[in-house]
């Protein structure tokens, strides 16, 4: 009895998402453009979102596209984006191509080195976390399955509605994501 009450503890700590309910820390980031920024730059206006992500995965291609829909919609109720790029010193080339051939309009930090990465616990690519106002982390998904974009509304809206904030409905344009659905891993390094 002892062993099955150590397991199932064992496994109630492995399964629990530490990150939510947590103050990220205001760490300095490189932006795409060589100036710095603090994070709390991002959460000042009220909820972001901070994506790590990659040029050669296909799932962080496809979370992209809808978090660009995200920022489109939500900037003028205070949503800002912050898509930390976690591709390798030897890569790092790519993220500016990248980001304009997609003419995404958020925010881009580069974390080559994985520093920001660690203090947020991102074990894989890509990692999303949605921090509000206060600087609490609300939501964390590590992947990305089709899906995953309901979620995400649903944390964002559940947020605008908690502090009152009336937004017009929010129209997901599948078609942008689904361009991506049949992307294949690019090994460019």
């Amino acid at each position: 009895m002892k062993k099955l009450l150590l397991l199932c503890i064992i496994a109630l700590i492995t399964l629990t998402d530490f990150a939510i309910g947590k103050k990220i820390t205001n760490s300095k980031i490189k932006m795409l453009n060589g100036e710095y920024a603090k994070l709390y730059d991002f959460n000042k206006d009220g909820l972001a979102i901070i994506n790590f992500w990659t040029t050669w995965w296909a799932f962080c291609e496809r979370q992209l596209a809808y978090i660009d829909q995200l920022n489109t919609h939500f900037k003028d109720y205070g949503l800002n984006i912050l898509a930390v790029n976690t591709n390798k010193p030897n890569i790092l080339n790519l993220v500016r191509p990248y980001i304009n051939k997609r003419k995404y309009k958020f925010q881009v930090a580069v974390d080559p080195r994985g520093e920001l990465a660690k203090k947020f616990n991102v074990k894989a690519t890509p990692a999303l976390f949605i921090i509000d106002r206060n600087g609490t982390i609300i939501h964390k998904s590590a992947g990305y399955e089709s899906g995953m974009e309901y979620t995400y509304l649903e944390k964002i809206l559940d947020y605008y509605q908690s502090e009152d904030i009336d937004v017009e409905k929010f129209e997901y344009d599948k078609s942008q994501i689904e361009k991506y659905r049949d992307s294949e891993i690019r090994f460019d390094f």
